[in-house]
């Protein structure tokens, strides 16, 4: 089947048009959003909502991590060269993409290849959290298990801990959301395929300024400081941190709110968008964090008179700053060091051949071309 027929067939078969758009300023209704679900929670494990983009049995995943990393062979060793890596590296922290593994995947493998921790705390966008009304407060939910390709996926108990050391104003529970949200679920299936036994703690974050997002950060790092010493708990060996993010949503076909396409929708327009991300990377995400660079780069990606505006379409434009800025005061407060940023890969939807996973049954949820392409990173922390 060709990929343009995988996708209408997607579109057409599942229903996901409502992924091609974003809610943002009460754009979409709620009980639209509600109806993304296409697997139903039982009980206490959540459901699903993309079983067109991302694996759901293990031989689909045990298939997609083989070729992954058969493919990214010599790729992952010029990282590894270049960074001072090895098979046995532990991340503390990692920022993964959250698109269709058909175009991603390659990328999802450079970072969750070096999540080794037994408990990752989750931090994705929250793309419907204007819907739902909600802004400036970390989004938990109250599921027991969450699905995983080859056993459902243990939440931490250290979840109710870390609600209980968290300052009241911080957070909320609200288990809509979370289930209808596919920016963790996406994380999922390659960490199980690198770590059967994984835990995690999700964790959403909403539209918010950088004083909340400063003062989220800081509340959390210390809530899950107080739960890691409690325990003799160490970074990269018992808790990681794992960050989903895509960067820009660009073009000028497709897109809701997105619209964005600077540079053109052509082959020069696609390399400066590239260029764009590369720079943002170098410039914010390389090296030391810094809170003060992580500042910089939300300054460039949103609006500061209005935070619901991109000024750069990276959908990852709250939940990457929190989760790197609160990383890095983890990082410090435990281990009285700097936490620093390597870049492990760049791609976007078009800058790989797609994955051959149509006999899979798995495909793709938007049109993925010059007028409508996402870009992707893959960065390290340790």
């Amino acid at each position: 089947m060709s990929h343009a027929r995988v996708f209408l067939a997607v579109i057409a078969g599942l229903g996901l048009v409502a992924a091609l758009t974003v809610a943002v300023n009460g754009q979409i209704p709620i009980d639209r959003v509600l109806k993304r679900v296409a697997v139903p929670s039982a009980g206490g494990q959540r459901g699903l909502v993309d079983i067109v983009g991302f694996p759901q049995t293990a031989e689909q995943m045990t298939a997609i991590g083989e070729m992954c990393e058969r493919l990214e062979k010599d790729e992952i060793a010029a990282v590894q060269q270049r960074h001072g890596f090895s098979p046995a590296t532990k991340l503390v922290a990692g920022w993964c993409p959250h698109d269709d593994y058909m175009l991603a995947g390659r990328v999802y493998a450079h970072v969750e290849r070096y999540i080794k921790a037994k408990t990752v705390i989750l931090i994705g966008n929250a793309h419907w959290s204007e819907a739902f009304g909600v802004r400036g407060k970390l989004v938990f939910d109250d599921f027991e298990r969450w699905r995983g390709p080859y056993a459902p996926v243990r939440v931490s108990p250290i979840r109710a801990e870390i609600l209980a050391h968290l300052s009241p104003e911080s957070s909320i529970v609200n288990r809509s959301m979370v289930e209808t949200e596919h920016s963790l679920e996406a994380l999922v299936p390659f960490l199980q395929y690198y770590n059967r036994s994984v835990e995690i703690v999700p964790i959403l974050v909403p539209v918010m300024p950088w004083d909340q997002i400063q003062a989220r950060a800081a509340d959390l790092a210390r809530a899950i400081g107080t739960v890691m010493t409690s325990r003799h708990w160490k970074l990269g060996e018992d808790v990681a941190i794992l960050v989903s993010g895509d960067g820009q949503h660009y073009g000028d076909y497709g897109w809701s709110y997105y619209d964005y396409h600077p540079f053109g929708c052509d082959a020069p327009g696609y390399q400066k968008a590239m260029e764009l991300d590369h720079r943002l990377v170098s410039s914010y995400m390389a090296g030391p964090v810094e809170s003060s660079r992580i500042k910089a780069l939300f300054s460039e990606l949103v609006d500061q008179d209005d935070v619901g505006k991109y000024k750069i379409t990276w959908c990852g434009r709250f939940a990457v700053p929190l989760g790197i800025t609160m990383a890095g005061m983890l990082t410090q407060a435990l281990e009285h060091r700097a936490l620093t940023g390597y870049p492990l890969r760049e791609g976007t939807s078009l800058a790989f051949p797609w994955l051959p996973l149509e006999a899979m049954k798995l495909g793709l949820t938007g049109d993925a071309n010059l007028h409508h392409f996402v870009t992707y990173q893959a960065v390290g922390f340790k």
